[in-house]
C-alpha cells in the first residue's frame, strides 16, 4: 500500500465525480451540489479539500470549511469557524485506522494554515473523534440523530 494525501484541484473531475457520488450515497448530498463547491474558484467556504489515494485509487476525502450545515440550525456556532466536514473513507476500507490517518492529514494541513482551533460534528464517528483527541462541547438531538460538536486545538 502506498498512501497519498493532496488537496485537490477544481479541474480534477474524475475525482470529484467519485467524491460527489460517495456524497450522494452517504448523506444524499446532491451531485451538482458537490461538484459546484469543489469546481467554483469564487467559492470562499471550502478552504481546502484533501483526497486520500492508495496507489493512485481514491479511497478518501474530507476538507475544511468556513461554513457548515449545523451553523444554520444552531445559531450559537454561526460564527465559529473553521470545520472538519465531510470526512469519508470507503465502506470497504472502514474500521482498519484509515479514518484517522486522513482526519491527522487534514489537521495538519489546517495548522499549517495557521489554524489553531478546528471544529467538527458528527453523529456517526464520535468514537473516532474522540480517540484523536477531540472534546465534546455540545450535543443535540436533531431528527433523532445524536449530533455531538467538538472541538480541537491544533
Amino acid at each position: 500500500m502506498k498512501i497519498e494525501y493532496r488537496n485537490i484541484s477544481p479541474n480534477e473531475t474524475e475525482a470529484i465525480n467519485q467524491i460527489s457520488d460517495w456524497y450522494l450515497s452517504e448523506w444524499k448530498i446532491s451531485k451538482i451540489k458537490t461538484t459546484k463547491s469543489l469546481t467554483e474558484s469564487t467559492n470562499q467556504n471550502v478552504i481546502f479539500q484533501t483526497i486520500m489515494t492508495d496507489e493512485k485509487k481514491l479511497i478518501g476525502t474530507g476538507g475544511l470549511y468556513h461554513k457548515v450545515g449545523i451553523q444554520s440550525r444552531i445559531k450559537k456556532y454561526e460564527n465559529y469557524s473553521p470545520w472538519i466536514a465531510l470526512m469519508f473513507t470507503e465502506p470497504k476500507i472502514r474500521g482498519k485506522g484509515y479514518g484517522g490517518k486522513l482526519l491527522k492529514e487534514i489537521e495538519l494541513e489546517a495548522k499549517r494554515k495557521g489554524f489553531d482551533k478546528i471544529y467538527l460534528f458528527t453523529h456517526t464517528a464520535e468514537s473516532l473523534y474522540k480517540r484523536k483527541g477531540w472534546n465534546e462541547i455540545d450535543r443535540y438531538n436533531i431528527e433523532g440523530k445524536n449530533i455531538v460538536i467538538m472541538d480541537k486545538k491544533i
